[in-house]
């Protein structure tokens, strides 16, 4: 399943709540969120050979490991990582909600946003429009 048929499989408000979870300040950002969910489910994905793997991933700052996919994943413009398919390793014990909320948040900080959210993205990370 691409990232597009997993954030279409929940509705925004269900999916909220996991996404304020893994990043608190959401909360004071909701409707930039949304932004970023309605434009994510809507756009014409591209089909992509690549995928986004979640696995087992050791800390670099600790010897702590965690469930993530690697930020590369995320490096590409919002159309091409809505059309990657997402890969859940056996070990990985996130729910499917936890995952499209991860790619939710990552897709927006990491990902290259369209012209269309470039108000929301500056509002959301603290910047001032030009």
């Amino acid at each position: 399943m691409n990232l597009q048929l997993l954030l279409r499989s929940f509705e925004f408000d269900e999916l909220f709540p996991t996404v304020a979870k893994m990043y608190p300040n959401a909360k004071r950002h909701r409707k930039e969120f949304k932004t970023a969910y309605d434009l994510l489910t809507t756009l014409t994905p591209v089909n992509s050979k690549k995928n986004i793997r979640y696995q087992v991933i050791e800390s670099p700052y600790s010897n702590d490991y965690f469930f993530g996919a690697q930020d590369s994943s995320f490096k590409a413009t919002w159309h091409e990582i809505a059309g990657k398919n997402i890969i859940k390793e056996h070990s990985v014990e996130l729910s499917d909600e936890e995952i499209a909320a991860n790619c939710l948040i990552n897709t927006i900080f990491i990902g290259q946003h369209p012209e269309q959210y470039a108000d929301s993205y500056s509002s959301l990370v603290g910047r001032k429009k030009k």
